[in-house]
C-alpha cells in the first residue's frame, strides 16, 4: 500500500514538473515575442525621429541663402542624419491642381492622369464640382445633397471649399485605388486656377499636353540664383534604418521670409498619402 502511494506521489511529482517547464517555456517565449516587439517600436521611432529630422532640415535650408538648391518639383534626393539616409521629395503647391480653383479641364486631366476610364471621368469631375459650389443645382453628372441623402450616407455635399484633400474620399465614384491615385497630383493650398506645368508630375503634364516628359535630373539646379525659398510644399520624407524601423511623413508647410512666422505647418501625417520609396534599404 505504501509503495502504490510512494508510486502516485512519483506520478503526481513528474507531471507537477512537466506543467512547470511548459509554463517556463511559455513564459520565456512570450518575454521573447515581448522583447521583439519593443525592439520593433524602438526602431520604428528611431526611423519616425531621422524623418521628422530630415523635414526640419529641409525646412531650414529652404530658408537659407542655400534655399534653391533644394528641388521642389517633386525630384527624389537624400538627406543625411547621423550616417542615416532619409529619402524626400518637395512639391511647390503650384505644380498641383487645387480642387478649389482648378478649372473641369484642369480636374479631368487628373483624373485621367489617375487612370480613371472616360465614361467615368466626367462623373468625377462634376462631383468635385457640385462638392465645391455653393449651390444646389447638380451639374449634369455630378451629386448634390438629395444625392447623397437618397444612397442612404450620413453626409452631404459640403457646398464650400475643400479643406482637405481627404474630403475626395467623400465623393461617389472615388474608391480608395483611385483616391490613392489623385492625391498626389492635387492640393488645397496653392489658391490657382492654373498650374506650373515645370513643377507639375510628368503623368500629370502628359495629361495636360499629350506629351511625354522626363523627369528633371539632380543636377538642374545647378548654378542656380541663391537665396530662400517662400510658399507652401508638400513634403515626403521616408526613413529605412539600420535597425531596421521605418517611417514615412506626409508634411505640407509654407515658409515665409516673415520675421514672426516663417514656418507654417498645415498639415502633418503619418503614413503618408504618397510614398517616397527609401533609399539604399536597411541592414536589418
Amino acid at each position: 500500500m505504501i509503495a502504490r502511494q510512494n508510486g502516485m506521489a512519483l506520478v503526481v511529482v513528474l507531471w507537477l514538473i512537466v506543467l512547470l517547464s511548459i509554463m517556463a517555456a511559455g513564459h520565456a517565449r512570450g518575454t521573447h515575442v515581448e522583447t521583439q516587439l519593443a525592439s520593433r517600436q524602438v526602431a520604428v521611432a528611431q526611423a519616425r525621429g531621422y524623418a521628422e529630422a530630415a523635414i526640419n532640415h529641409t525646412l531650414l535650408v529652404l530658408l537659407s541663402d542655400n534655399g534653391r538648391d533644394v528641388p521642389v518639383d517633386g525630384r527624389v534626393f537624400a538627406v543625411t542624419i547621423d550616417d542615416e539616409t532619409v529619402a524626400l521629395a518637395v512639391r511647390r503647391t503650384t505644380g498641383l491642381v487645387d480642387l478649389n480653383g482648378a478649372s473641369a479641364e484642369h480636374l479631368d486631366a487628373v483624373v485621367e492622369a489617375a487612370g480613371v476610364a472616360d465614361t467615368h471621368r466626367r462623373g468625377i469631375v462634376d462631383a468635385i464640382l457640385d462638392w465645391r459650389d455653393g449651390d444646389n443645382l447638380r451639374h449634369l453628372d455630378g451629386v448634390e445633397d438629395d444625392d447623397y441623402t437618397a444612397a442612404g450616407l450620413p453626409w452631404t455635399s459640403r457646398d464650400g471649399r475643400f479643406v482637405a484633400i481627404d474630403e475626395l474620399r467623400y465623393l461617389p465614384g472615388i474608391g480608395q485605388g483611385v483616391f490613392e491615385r489623385i492625391a498626389p497630383l492635387v492640393t488645397v493650398y496653392s489658391g490657382r486656377g492654373g498650374i506650373d506645368l515645370e513643377l507639375a508630375p510628368p503623368i500629370l503634364v502628359e495629361a495636360m499636353t499629350g506629351e511625354m516628359v522626363e523627369p528633371a535630373s539632380q543636377d538642374e539646379n545647378a548654378g542656380a540664383s541663391r537665396g530662400p525659398q517662400s510658399g507652401t510644399f508638400h513634403i515626403y520624407a521616408t526613413a529605412a534604418v539600420r535597425s531596421g524601423g521605418q517611417a514615412a511623413i506626409e508634411a505640407v508647410v509654407t515658409t515665409s521670409l516673415s520675421a514672426t512666422a516663417p514656418l507654417v505647418i498645415r498639415d502633418w501625417r503619418e503614413p503618408p498619402r504618397q510614398v517616397v520609396p527609401p533609399i539604399g534599404g536597411t541592414d536589418g
